[in-house]
């Protein structure tokens, strides 16, 4: 375990960083600001983020919705009445995730083959477009917004 302090990003106090660790190698971290305002900035900072994983939360679920109003039917029949392996090698083109063995184990998790593509098709959205070989401008936009607002977690604040 070690713990550092030193001035906070104002001046005006203090910021103490904590790093531990245990036998197994896991590790933790954190950050006490011992500063008003900058324990208000940061704060802020917080709550701006979350606000803005939200937005994007809204856009992916509505793009979602949308596939889902449009498209399930046809994205369905697509599927219907294959064995599992033609229906693995129309979504995946024979190769890449999920693996053939692991889309078995996705299918048989999920109760059938219909109800896993259902879930294909809202959780891996953009390949199940291409494999329908659908454009979808609205749904295109929503998910271009969401990706033009994402930020790495683990850069600088």
């Amino acid at each position: 375990m070690r713990t550092e302090t030193g001035p906070c990003e104002c001046g005006e106090g203090t910021e103490t960083f904590t790093f531990e660790m245990d036998d197994w190698n896991r590790t933790r971290s954190s950050t006490e600001i011992h500063c008003p305002k900058c324990r208000e900035k940061k704060k802020r900072q917080i709550e701006a983020e979350q606000a803005h994983e939200k937005k994007r939360d809204e856009q992916l679920q509505q793009a979602q919705q949308l596939a889902t109003e449009r498209y399930l039917p046809q994205w369905l029949a697509l599927f219907a009445g294959m064995t599992k392996k033609a229906a693995w090698e129309r979504y995946t083109g024979g190769s890449g995730y999920p693996a053939l063995g692991t889309f078995y184990q996705h299918v048989k998790h999920s109760g059938s083959l219909s109800q896993y593509m259902e879930w294909c098709l809202t959780n891996d959205l953009e390949r199940s477009l291409c494999v329908l070989e659908v454009e979808d401008q609205e749904i295109d936009t929503l998910l271009q917004e969401r990706a033009r607002l994402w930020k790495p977690t683990s850069g600088p604040m």
